[in-house]
Order: structure tokens, then C-alpha cells, then sequence
């Protein structure tokens, strides 16, 4: 979906028009759980946040203001809030750290049905190469490279500057090569 249907859905929605609402949702609701199963398995736990970001969309509909730049991050970051809130209340004798919780780039469930012998193959070397990365360089190069959102996008995301980002993704990338030269040279 375009980021201006999104932005005529999310006034449409804020209008109180309900198949806009629901458009929304069916939209996302694939997406945010495909998104949040890169923090956590636990697929209840993820539904029931993503079901929490939109009651509270609702609730608070008259409350929200114009569209935001880009509904699909807004979504994002709504999750991923929500997810960090939530594993932190279920692990309350524990600190929620980066460690604790890493980003993971492994394939979901949806993406272990390949059936194609060289995706596998390809699947296995990306598996390999990635191996390497810590799970914040795993997760930019997400946020880069599958879902193709730019800098700012990033940066709200991940909690960073502008420069940090692109440090990170930079120093992600010569890792990556570095190891690929050395192990397949």
C-alpha cells in the first residue's frame, strides 16, 4: 500500500470511519507480527500487543493528530514499545537488556516453507554470513535491506542519531565483507 493511501486511511479512520479502521488493520496485522517475531517467539504475546496498538488507536482516535510521516513505522515503533513493556513486565526479576532480548534476523515459520533448493542454499550462506553480526547490526540491516526504510525511519526505530545509524550500518556492511572475504576467498 502507498504511504499516501495510508495517510488518507489513517484521516479517513480518524474520522471515525470504521472499514478505514478495519482496512488499517488488515493491512498490517501480517506485517506486525512477521515484524514483532523478530524480537520475541512468543506469537501470543505478539498478537496481544498488536492487538493493543490498534484498541488503543480506536480509544484514542480522537485524541491522535494528523498522519504520521509514515504509518507503517509509527506501527512499528508502536510494537516494538509495547513489546519491550511487555517482555519486561513477564521477566520482572530480570532487566530487560539487549541481550536478553536481540533483535533475531533468522527466518520465521512463513519463510522456512522455500522450496526451492538454491533459495535454501542462498538462505544458508545469508544465514552464515549474518552469524557474525551482533543483534543491532542484524536488526539496521533490516530495517535497511528488507523493509527498505530510510535514515530518519531508522534512527526513530532504533533510538539513534542520524550519523550513529549510518555508522552502524557502515560498520555492519565492512563486517559482513570482512568475514566473507576471509572465509570465501
Amino acid at each position: 500500500m502507498q504511504e499516501e493511501e495510508n495517510k488518507d486511511l489513517w484521516i479517513r479512520f480518524l474520522s471515525g470511519d470504521h472499514a478505514a479502521y478495519s482496512r488499517l488493520y488488515t493491512e498490517y496485522v501480517q506485517i506486525l507480527y512477521r515484524y514483532g517475531s523478530r524480537f520475541t517467539s512468543d506469537g501470543e504475546l505478539i498478537k496481544d500487543c498488536i492487538q493493543d496498538i490498534f484498541t488503543t488507536l480506536y480509544q484514542d482516535r480522537h485524541r491522535l493528530g494528523p498522519p504520521p510521516a509514515n504509518v507503517k513505522v509509527y506501527l512499528f515503533v508502536s510494537l516494538k514499545n509495547n513489546l519491550a513493556r511487555a517482555l519486561q513486565k513477564k521477566s520482572k526479576h530480570e532487566p530487560l537488556g539487549e541481550d536478553m532480548n536481540p533483535f533475531l534476523l533468522e527466518p520465521t515459520v512463513e519463510e522456512h516453507f522455500i522450496d526451492n533448493e538454491s533459495n535454501r542454499n542462498q538462505q544458508k550462506l545469508i544465514e552464515k554470513i549474518l552469524s557474525v553480526l551482533t543483534p543491532r547490526q542484524k536488526e539496521i540491516i533490516y530495517y535497511r535491506y528488507i523493509q527498505e526504510l530510510d535514515f530518519d525511519e531508522i534512527c526513530r526505530l532504533m533510538q539513534l542519531n542520524y550519523q550513529s545509524a549510518q555508522n552502524l550500518l557502515q560498520r555492519s556492511i565492512k563486517k559482513i565483507r570482512e568475514h566473507f572475504q576471509k572465509n570465501f576467498s
